[in-house]
């Protein structure tokens, strides 16, 4: 009797791998959310998401509020998986986000502590604790340094607050080398001499106003057009 009376009550309680972590606010076109084992299903204002869903995007754009309050907006043509988010009450503790196409905007809530909030790519990674930043998968610029006519990379475009960018596991082996490349210990403002991990965070850490391109050369700035500084996502955007 007793185990059946306790088996009954954990079917009552929600799982973590089931629980919501955020909530659709926005949606002007057609996405869909596709769980871990599952088959994708058409989202809506008020639809919740979970743990190791995968948002498509496939027309318009998307915006929705984690359980924190920090929201995260995708545009057309997206595609998100949510590898981590947990929360402690009204605290985001850990987000990992993992933008597979596509582009993401987000306004992260002050984090405290040894709380992570991350989204990558296949080239980079960016970090941040409370701010306001645009990161775009894969897009076509032009090295600021003029070498070559025009590759491809990651673009992270900082609004507010500072963003720290590392190489993603795509990025190439050669730039990954040159960052390695620099000396043990290098020293920057005399008689202060500082390890290559405490030289390469703060090569790679961008404040309000500036950008990267990762996969062109190593942490360069990268040199968008008019149309790509101001394209549909950016413009709608701008409307929120």
């Amino acid at each position: 009797m007793i185990r059946s009376l306790l088996a009954a009550t954990l079917l009552l309680v929600p799982t973590a791998a089931s629980a919501a972590i955020g909530i659709v606010t926005v949606l002007e076109g057609k996405a869909t959310r596709t769980p871990e084992k599952g088959a994708a299903i058409a989202l809506t204002v008020g639809s919740e998401l979970e743990l190791k869903d995968t948002l498509n995007v496939t027309k318009g754009n998307l915006r929705f509020d984690l359980n924190d309050g920090s929201q995260i907006a995708l545009g057309e043509k997206s595609e998100l998986l949510i590898d981590e988010a947990t929360f402690e009450g009204q605290s985001c503790t850990g987000f990992l986000g993992t933008l597979k196409a596509g582009s993401l905007w987000t306004k992260v809530k002050k984090m405290l502590g040894a709380a992570k909030y991350e989204v990558r790519t296949g080239r980079a990674v960016a970090g941040v604790r409370g701010t306001i930043f645009r990161i775009d998968a894969d897009t076509l610029v032009k090295a600021a340094k003029g070498r070559g006519q025009g590759r491809n990379a990651s673009v992270i475009r900082v609004t507010e607050g500072v963003v720290r960018v590392t190489p993603g596991p795509d990025s190439s082996p050669l730039h990954r080398d040159q960052a390695r490349a620099v000396q043990p210990r290098r020293e920057i403002e005399a008689p202060k001499e500082v390890s290559v991990e405490e030289w390469e965070a703060k090569f790679v850490e961008l404040a309000k106003g500036q950008n990267v391109a990762v996969g062109v050369d190593l942490f360069e700035a990268a040199e968008l057009t008019k149309a790509q500084q101001n394209d549909n996502f950016q413009k709608w955007l701008d409307k929120q």
